[in-house]
């Protein structure tokens, strides 16, 4: 198994899903973090936070509640960096406008040249290309995202899976993953 297990794919195929149910209790173990999604009474996004796997830090770093997104830079440019160290490292998700902090590209940068065992979902081509009208992004995005991709697809430590919906491979993959490097 790969020191780095990346999962990608389309919006709601089970990504984050399999990589938390292979995690199962050993997630407060885990440095890094998830992405959580803020749901209005409609059933739409309304926010989203970056958190620590532990509970104990959590950021709002895209606010849509008044209807023109507002996108909290500082929480790329500081907490997410200072999650990206430890032991054992999940991150769900990257791929996203945090790309375009350099602050964020260069922890990523930073942990992607270590040793550290690193579980992880990237953002796929549909959700990046939402994401990219919804935001306005620039071109300099989609070259940052086909970057992150090309790097982890040469990287021989790296395995990047793009996964089906609720694909028992990407489960089994992650729970494989978990077992070699997540032990006590």
């Amino acid at each position: 198994m790969r020191r780095r297990l990346f999962l990608t794919g389309n919006i709601g195929c089970g990504k984050s899903t399999a990589i938390l149910t292979a995690i199962g209790d050993k997630l407060p173990a885990f440095d890094g973090f998830l992405t959580k999604r803020i749901w209005d009474e409609g059933g739409h996004a309304a926010a989203f936070t970056l958190c620590a796997p532990n509970g104990s830090r959590e950021a709002m770093f895209l606010d849509c509640t008044s209807g023109t997104p507002v996108i909290h830079w500082e929480v790329f440019q500081a907490l997410a960096p200072e999650l990206m160290t430890g032991k054992i490292v999940i991150l769900d998700e990257i791929g996203g406008m945090e790309l375009l902090c350099p602050e964020f590209m260069a922890a990523l940068n930073a942990l992607l040249e270590t040793d550290i065992p690193i579980l992880g979902v990237l953002k796929g081509d549909t959700a990046a290309n939402a994401m990219i009208r919804r935001l306005g992004l620039s071109t300099e995005y989609e070259a940052a995202a086909h970057a992150l991709r090309d790097r982890l697809l040469q990287d021989e430590h790296t395995l990047l899976y793009t996964c089906g919906q609720y694909d028992p491979h990407a489960l089994e993959l992650a729970r494989a993953w978990v077992k070699e490097y997540a032990h006590d």
